[in-house]
């Protein structure tokens, strides 16, 4: 059972480890529904991490999670307001990416319905 344990975290450590071009990180930062729910409702004006976490229904260490590391990249910034941080998105050109991804994203599955009319 010992062996098992040993080699489980091996794929992991690839994901969250060092990575050399820095593409790799910013969509990897985007690379996730939750984080791009995030990004959809912080596009609508800053929230807080209770607010984020209500309207995402996802508990506040996962988003907090979310937030820091799309913070590592710059995509999301923070402001604190009294005891509370404010999180906003700091470069709204990943709002652009977004919406190109979703063209993409259409594109491709539209390309399959062409296999079932």
């Amino acid at each position: 059972m010992k062996g098992n344990r040993k080699g489980h975290g091996r794929g992991r450590g690839r994901l969250i480890g060092p990575m050399m071009d820095p593409r790799s990180k910013l969509l990897f930062a985007i690379g996730s529904d939750q984080r791009i729910k995030i990004l959809e409702i912080l596009k609508d004006g800053d929230k807080n991490l209770q607010e984020l976490s209500r309207l995402l229904m996802l508990d506040p260490s996962v988003v907090s999670r979310h937030l820091s590391l799309m913070r590592d990249v710059g995509i999301v910034g923070a402001k604190k307001e009294g005891v509370m941080l404010t999180f906003f998105i700091n470069d709204v050109r990943i709002l652009k990416i977004l919406d190109l991804a979703t063209e993409i994203a259409k594109d491709w599955f539209s390309s399959f319905n062409k296999f079932f009319t």
